[in-house]
């Protein structure tokens, strides 16, 4: 096995050699160390790295496996990249900021507690937008984050940096937050897995466990490696008054899809979609027709009303937050700070209000739709992928004849944090025709993710993804 095969080996096939002896944490380690120094400079994905600390442990974990194989934990010598929004006590937390260039976190979140207890080695801290602000990963203190498939793109935000690893095989597992798509946007950019999970499945820190739009997962190169992933950070904290007490574990192993009838749409309110992102949503319906689903369908009737909710909403609670920042420091924010915090301004309790209300009613018809009718939903994850790695949020998108803005307006993401209590899985659906990836989402009934991980696993099977080296970028 070469060391490029080293980095892109799925998590659950590591363990497994591990424990036979057949393969060291180390060995990895080192592998994905090394592919780290070679394509950092091309898609700056990592804030910080943590050689030595990260050397102890894939020792240590070595020593359990070849003298105490049964200490060995569920992540035990596995590599986790952790968004650098994220504390991990005694590191460095800027949250892509000038403002927190020097903070040093005095605590661990419950996530990042959750993996290193499970043996998980935390080599790197991954990119972000300022504040996780944004959907292309760029700050002034970390610079511009590129997507390895073509650099002059962005592997999108707010999870870009994990994203952008995953995909150029720095890094075996990443942490991720979604609060308007921020897991399942840049895993569909780059060509790997993110889950949005359900409200209240998985811990998070104050106040953001609090906000219902507001969702820590997991981002992986496989199916798998996500559910073994998730499985170790969800289920009920007592810090977090939100989390459900109920613990949901994944299955691995599946059966067929047979007589399952899946629904589906390309618009999510945005209308249209490119031509790249229709073929490839395509095949991925045809490949789980080939597998026996029953494929329909959906017309949704969403509107504009259900961007301008999500707009509304986030622009009333997370544009405050920034709101703070800029009018405390003015001349450390980035530009696009300033522009959200200007847009948030903007906002009235009526809208937020509204929002509510477009959320009620969106859920009314499609939860019902879920729990009686189909098995799994199943939409592309953007409407374009023609976004640039310093694209800003002001600049327009063309589609077809229509003119687009390149938040809400391309993403089809936000709404299923509108329908927060409903599992989002994003998977790749191929590369298009400029050998950029596609992504869809994979959304099943309320609180339940096995149906979204039966689906995307079979799908893994039709149609592989990053599984050999003709299906990786080319860095």
């Amino acid at each position: 096995m070469s060391d490029l095969d080293l980095c892109y080996l799925p998590a659950t096939r590591q363990i497994a050699l591990f424990k036979s002896g057949e393969l060291s944490p180390v060995d990895v380690l080192k592998a994905q160390l090394a592919r780290a120094e070679a394509v950092e400079p091309v898609i700056n994905a990592f804030t910080e790295t943590f050689v030595d600390e990260a050397m102890d442990a894939a020792r240590a974990a070595e020593e359990v496996y070849t003298n105490r194989p049964g200490d060995a934990r569920p992540l035990e010598g596995v590599t986790v990249a952790i968004k650098d929004e994220m504390d991990v006590k005694g590191q460095r937390n800027t949250q892509g900021s000038l403002i927190y260039k020097d903070h040093i976190a005095d605590q661990t979140h419950p996530v990042a507690q959750r993996l290193r207890d499970a043996g998980a080695i935390f080599h790197a801290r991954s990119a972000t937008p300022e504040f996780c602000s944004a959907w292309t990963t760029e700050t002034r203190l970390h610079g511009v984050t590129r997507n390895p498939w073509d650099p002059a793109y962005t592997p999108s935000g707010s999870s870009g940096g994990a994203g952008a690893a995953l995909a150029a095989g720095t890094t075996t597992l990443a942490t991720g937050s979604d609060i308007g798509g921020s897991i399942r946007g840049p895993a569909a950019m780059c060509g790997v897995v993110g889950f949005k999970p359900p409200y209240g499945r998985v811990p998070d820190a104050v106040p953001f466990n609090l906000d219902p739009y507001c969702h820590v997962g997991a981002m992986a190169r496989t199916v798998a490696d996500c559910a073994l992933m998730q499985n170790v950070i969800s289920g009920h904290h007592p810090q977090d008054v939100a989390t459900v007490r109920e613990k949901m574990t994944i299955p691995f192993e599946y059966g067929s899809l047979k007589g399952k009838r899946i629904g589906y749409s390309l618009d999510i309110s945005n209308e249209v979609v490119t031509k790249d992102v229709a073929d490839q949503t395509y095949k991925v319906l045809d490949a789980l027709s080939d597998a026996g689903a029953i494929i329909e369908e959906v017309k949704l009737g969403w509107g504009q009303e259900v961007r301008d909710g999500c707009a509304s909403y986030l622009n009333h609670l997370m544009g405050a937050a920034l709101i703070r920042e800029v009018e405390a420091h003015p001349d450390l924010v980035c530009d696009y700070t300033k522009y959200f915090a200007e847009c948030a301004a903007k906002t009235t309790a009526d809208g937020f209000l509204t929002s509510f209300d477009v959320a009620a009613d969106i859920y009314s018809r499609f939860g019902p739709m879920m729990e009686n009718d189909y098995y799994a939903f199943i939409c592309p994850a953007f409407a374009s992928y023609e976004m640039f790695a310093e694209q800003k949020p002001w600049d327009r998108i063309t589609i077809g004849d229509r003119d687009f803005d390149s938040e809400y307006d391309l993403n089809t993401l936000a709404p299923f944090n509108m329908l927060s209590r409903l599992p989002a899985l994003a998977v790749p659906a191929g590369l298009g025709a400029n050998g950029r990836p596609v992504g869809v989402q994979i959304v099943a009934r309320a609180f339940d993710d096995p149906r979204a991980f039966h689906v995307a696993s079979v799908l893994q099977e039709k149609m592989p993804w990053l599984d050999q080296a003709a299906r990786r970028p080319a860095l």
